[in-house]
């Protein structure tokens, strides 16, 4: 199953992606005489009980010329983890890290998939990441590997949106360069029951393959993140962790073939099992 939110009398309303375009649970439930969530953070905190009820408004009417939003909003934590694919981290020359290292965005960083995202005049080394970013279902707090995904609402595709003349301008801290409001697509959907381990990745600039990888390739898989991460804070439902991006990032790049992003350009990131996330930039 698919869930999605869409933007319903200027606010993000929860929306399930159907093959047929994407379905009001609201409008279903109110013609049936029950109650649905409203958002997405209500479908998650509802658990296996409001994921039942949704399958069943799955048939239906569509919405018409529906404007994504976000796929979660009000989340407590989003969160990011930074050179975790082996080759990402050869590209830049950098050391396999010993453990995730972590980073994180604020809730204004985020954006819906097909909206057009500003680019401050101030910066000019703007950099894609494609990644799979993980929802988490339920509280996290010192759970093993082993347990981990049990922990996991669903998945969805992100663009780490990175500022890199900005990055690494501040004695190594990345979280100035990395929050700009925007700055965190995520989209188009979330999708339920997937299996993280190794999914292809790509990413697509101006019609250009940038990014062509799989998640098989993280140093540190979606479960030993969760674990890691639960042992030294709490992980909440609706909690958002960006697992870090694979190779072929502008970065990475010799000093005379970088071209950052612009005004104008196009990306697209595609994840294995859940869709495309599409963004342009202003």
């Amino acid at each position: 199953m698919k869930l999605t939110q869409f933007c319903k009398n200027n606010v993000p309303a929860l929306g399930i992606w159907t093959d047929r375009g994407i379905v009001d649970p609201a409008v279903e439930a109110a013609r049936r005489g029950v109650s649905a969530p409203a958002t997405m953070l209500e479908a998650i905190r509802g658990g296996e009980a409001a994921i039942s009820l949704l399958e069943t408004l799955a048939d239906g009417p569509t919405v018409e010329e529906a404007v994504l939003a976000p796929v979660v909003t009000d989340m407590d934590k989003l969160l990011c983890i930074g050179r975790n694919y082996r080759e990402h981290a050869a590209e830049c020359g950098a050391d396999l890290p010993p453990a995730p290292a972590l980073f994180n965005k604020f809730r204004s960083a985020l954006a819906a998939c097909g909206q057009a995202i500003f680019l401050p005049r101030d910066y000019h080394e703007y950099d894609y990441e494609g990644e799979l970013v993980v929802i988490i279902g339920k509280p996290a707090r010192n759970v093993s590997v082993e347990n981990a995904l049990s922990h996991v609402f669903g998945y969805t595709c992100g663009n780490d949106l990175s500022t890199r003349d900005l990055q690494y301008a501040r004695a190594g801290q990345w979280l100035m360069g990395k929050t700009f409001d925007g700055f965190a697509p995520v989209g188009p959907c979330v999708a339920l029951g997937l299996d993280p381990r190794d999914l292809s990745l790509t990413t697509i600039v101006n019609g250009e393959v940038r990014q062509n990888a799989r998640t098989s390739d993280m140093i540190f898989d979606v479960a030993h993140i969760i674990a890691d991460l639960s042992h030294h804070f709490t992980l909440l439902p609706g909690d958002l962790i960006f697992t870090g991006t694979p190779s072929g990032v502008m970065q990475g790049y010799p000093a005379d073939q970088k071209r950052w992003l612009q005004p104008g350009d196009r990306v697209e990131v595609t994840i294995e099992g859940i869709g495309t996330l599409t963004n342009t930039f202003i």
